[in-house]
């Protein structure tokens, strides 16, 4: 069976639930608390996606190699701390990310205005200009994920709408998360954002091989 390695961050504000989504998301378990604990500053999992490619939304790709019917993804999940105590080291965490899920309370008022600041310093590389002179895009809007996560009851009524994401977040898809209320099928999201960043890491390997063989053949 074919692997790839796949490096997701979940970044937010302090007291978020970044730490319970990336053990639910994981599978790890800890001992119950309701007292918190802040991150400190960075914590990495490992988790795995088996992903079938009778299955995929993009079938222009074919896994190749050993069973070429499934390939496992090893997903390293960079559970990150809300403080900006740590945020010298932050460009090393966001390097070659593959994918980010912006988590925040929608209980905090204005708790998701926060999240342009971890958008624009994770999925957006400000040290580096694109050919229009902008800052370059680390991590492309469809490799990521908000999830506004209910630690306590919600106030909203299921399906209520959210508030608005700030500007640079608008085309992100949206979930509202919980482990214990109302909450959307986050896993089957998580899943499917793994499986469309390997899908874009094979079509540009695939690309690539394309374009090496048009130039040995001109």
């Amino acid at each position: 069976m074919a692997e790839e390695k796949i490096k997701i961050l979940v970044v937010g504000p302090l007291k978020s639930g970044k730490t319970t989504i990336t053990n639910f998301l994981s599978g790890t378990r800890e001992t119950p608390t309701s007292k918190y604990y802040e991150t400190n500053p960075l914590r990495i999992v490992e988790t795995e996606v088996e992903l079938d490619s009778l299955r995929l939304s993009d079938r222009r790709v074919v896994f190749s190699g050993g069973d070429a019917k499934t390939k496992r993804a090893v997903v390293q999940i960079w559970d990150l701390s809300g403080s900006s105590k740590h945020q010298a080291g932050w460009p090393a965490v966001a390097n070659k990310a593959d994918g980010i899920i912006f988590v925040f309370n929608p209980a905090v008022k204005n708790g998701e205005k926060e999240l342009s600041l971890w958008h624009k310093t994770f999925a957006v590389n400000q040290s580096e200009l694109d050919a229009h002179g902008n800052a370059a895009i680390r991590v492309q809007d469809k490799h990521c994920l908000v999830f506004a996560h209910h630690s306590t009851h919600p106030s909203n009524v299921a399906g209520e709408e959210l508030p608005p994401m700030p500007k640079g977040l608008e085309k992100i898809k949206v979930l509202e998360t919980s482990l214990d209320y109302h909450s959307e099928n986050f896993k089957a999201a998580f899943d499917k954002l793994v499986e469309s960043i390997v899908v874009a890491r094979m079509e540009a390997e695939e690309d690539e091989v394309l374009q090496r063989e048009g130039r040995m053949n001109t």
